[in-house]
């Protein structure tokens, strides 16, 4: 008996020594997105450009910054050690427009995501424009997740704030329909606490999980040239507005509701705040939204 009791040890410190070899030597697999990152991010600061918009102090904060990650979260990242550089700007009509990335590692100009974040100044009856573009990564499939979040329903009218423009948000959404994943993939689970605030147009792709880059690489294209439809839109139609002053405050109030809930719910939130800890309040209300408001830890 004592023989069978050492042999089931021997076979469980074997299993529990080839566990630890495998989570000491993984690292994330690294993924193409064919430029389009970049040619996203030069887009839009070209746009911005355009309208005059002006970088904001915070920039300088994240020029540089990187994060100092334990595990597991090296592991999941694949570096002990990740940039998040962001640029934020702004203008008569946008209270933040942010660009921001997870480097990794850091100061390596590999990209593992394209967040573009917009908030519009109070009083303009415009939705939040928000994209968080991701390349795969540990335990979950690459995504693209779009909308323009409308904070007051009873006062904003997407279909009205986009006149115009509206066929070219169409025809992108049109163009992308085939990567929308399903309600059984997960469509819309994790963020049920949004649904008062997605609009129409939201977008929730699925990058194909293929080895051929071939397909992958139109995924991305597609991708490209629909959000190359839909910048512009929003931002000219931002720009044709004028502002509200008897909405202001209402819209501020609104506004907070919405970020409030976001980081009581929000997935990402729960994760930025364990891996930035005391910079993720300066990095998400400042950078994503240029708001002063009291959260809690």
């Amino acid at each position: 008996m004592k023989k069978v009791f050492k042999i089931i040890g021997v076979i469980i410190l074997l299993i529990i020594v080839a566990i630890t070899t495998v989570i000491i030597t993984y690292q994330p697999k690294k993924y193409s997105d064919f430029d389009v990152f970049t040619n996203l991010q030069n887009q839009v600061l070209v746009l911005l450009q355009m309208y005059g918009a002006r970088e904001r102090a915070v920039s300088q904060d994240f020029k540089k910054f990187s994060l100092h990650l334990s595990f597991p979260y090296s592991k999941i990242f694949g570096s002990s050690e990740i940039g998040v550089p962001l640029q934020s700007f702004q203008n008569s009509k946008i209270a933040a427009a942010t660009i921001t990335h997870f480097e990794v590692p850091a100061r390596s100009s590999y990209y593992r995501d394209f967040t573009l974040h917009i908030r519009p100044q109070d009083g303009l009856k415009a939705p939040v424009f928000h994209i968080d573009f991701m390349k795969p990564m540990l335990g979950t499939p690459g995504l693209c997740i779009v909308d323009f979040f409308n904070v007051d329903r009873e006062n904003i009218s997407l279909e009205e704030f986009f006149g115009e423009e509206l066929e070219n948000v169409k025809k992108a959404l049109s163009s992308v329909e085939k990567y929308q994943r399903s309600e059984k993939e997960g469509r819309g689970k994790i963020t049920v606490y949004l649904d008062p605030y997605k609009s129409p147009f939201r977008y929730e792709l699925k990058e194909p999980v293929t080895d051929d880059e071939t397909i992958r690489k139109e995924y991305y294209q597609t991708v490209e040239e629909a959000l190359r439809l839909l910048f512009p839109a929003y931002l000219k139609s931002l720009h044709k507005l004028e502002p509200d002053e008897g909405f202001a405050q209402r819209h501020e109030e609104k506004t907070k509701e919405l970020m409030q809930l976001m980081y009581k719910n929000d997935v990402a939130i729960k994760l930025g705040k364990k891996i930035f800890k005391e910079h993720f309040k300066h990095y998400w209300l400042d950078g994503f939204w240029n708001v002063e408001m009291e959260l809690p830890d």
